[in-house]
């Protein structure tokens, strides 16, 4: 039986880690899987839906300190060799590598001997820098040579799996100027458990707004979901005498600083924020709308869950979403900018026929995605 390592930075809430759970129970029967992660950590809310018979380690047998992660980060980048014999990490015993979300630990699988495929989950990006003081300049310093080496190391990966158009042409245009390399580099788009989905929206939930036109945005907080945009929106919209309210839901939104920014604004009553959500399913059901308004996203799974459930979407035109809704046939698609998300609600405010012309060929979107499919095609990947 074939054994295969993945790696993945975390198994906090979030779609990428949703799916890659199902996966990996979904392998357990036709191989022996391995799953590696940083340290063990109390946002590893889904470790429990892994299966026994996943095998499961730790880079760090602790949680370390910020000095500490520092350190070994580093040592990581610049020495990856040495850190994958301090933390006990080789390709002895496996057959295959599956680095599931790039990022800077992909340094430590690269120059191992055996077949090795790298998952592109994110819009890859060229950073831009502002440096005021030595100090800013150094850690500039320092994050550019970081970023050097661990690009560097996706291109000794045999396989590069990009989970949308958008996600390759980043891919291709950042790291080789636009032309192909050697490597074997392939769409293969996310997917979704329809009949799961289904299954978890029938649980009741109180608190939903049914006399207002209500949005969602299923999120966590991190600075290309642009959380700002939604909120200028709101206040925009608001002064403009709309009546409506909004849900966010997700990892680190339920936060005092987001309470009191909404307060300060004066949009408290327009806004709730459920924070960490193991189940956000029968909202995104009770609601009108659902929103993407993020600056970057390589694919969203929330959208796609939205459309399973028939709630038709708003999102800005970010990358992957304009494969999901495709071009604006099976959603709304705005301009990546606070003034496309604040016109995109405004339409379906002033509109609300347009929510059953989005609704209605939802089913034929979400088909494309089909999740015994992309089971299948990953085990073609695999080879099992």
């Amino acid at each position: 039986m074939k054994h295969i390592l993945f790696f993945n930075d975390s198994l906090a809430m979030g779609g990428t880690e949703i799916l890659l759970v199902d996966l990996l129970n979904h392998l357990a029967t036709k191989a022996q899987i391995t799953l590696l992660l940083p340290e063990p950590s109390e946002k590893n809310v889904l470790l429990h839906r892994v299966s026994p018979a996943i095998s499961v380690k730790y880079l760090h047998r602790a949680p370390l300190s910020r000095f500490k992660k520092k350190l070994w980060e580093n040592t990581m980048i610049f020495f990856p060799r040495l850190f994958a014999g301090q933390k006990s990490v080789s390709e002895a015993g496996y057959d295959e590598i599956v680095c599931f979300k790039e990022s800077f630990f992909a340094c430590i699988f690269a120059r191992m001997n055996i077949p090795k495929i790298l998952w592109i989950h994110n819009i890859v990006y060229k950073r831009k820098y502002e440096t005021r003081s030595v100090r800013e300049k150094l850690s500039v310093w320092l994050n550019r040579k970081q970023l050097k080496l661990t690009e560097r190391s996706y291109n000794c990966f045999d396989k590069v799996i990009c989970v949308s158009g958008a996600a390759q042409k980043a891919y291709l245009s950042v790291l080789h100027n636009g032309k192909k390399p050697k490597q074997d580099i392939r769409i293969l788009h996310n997917a979704i458990d329809l009949a799961k989905v289904k299954e978890k929206a029938k649980e009741a939930v109180a608190g939903l707004p049914q006399s207002e036109t209500g949005f969602i945005l299923v999120t966590r907080i991190s600075p290309e979901k642009r959380i700002d945009r939604l909120i200028r929106a709101i206040v925009r919209l608001k002064e403009e005498g709309y009546h409506f309210h909004v849900h966010i839901l997700g990892d680190g939104t339920d936060n005092r600083m987001m309470r009191e920014e909404l307060a300060r604004k004066g949009i408290s009553e327009l806004v709730t924020l459920k924070g960490n959500t193991d189940n956000p399913f029968p909202y995104i059901l009770q609601s009108k709308w659902s929103l993407c308004v993020s600056e970057r996203e390589s694919f969203s799974l929330a959208l796609l869950e939205s459309m399973a459930l028939k709630t038709p979407v708003i999102t800005t035109d970010c990358g992957g979403p304009r494969d999901i809704v495709e071009n604006g046939k099976y959603g709304i698609l705005v301009e990546n900018s606070a003034q496309g998300v604040y016109a995109g609600m405004k339409s379906v405010l002033d509109d609300p026929a347009l929510s059953v012309k989005y609704s209605m060929h939802l089913d034929e979107a979400v088909s494309r995605f089909d999740h015994r499919k992309w089971l299948h095609s990953v085990e073609k990947l695999l080879v099992i």
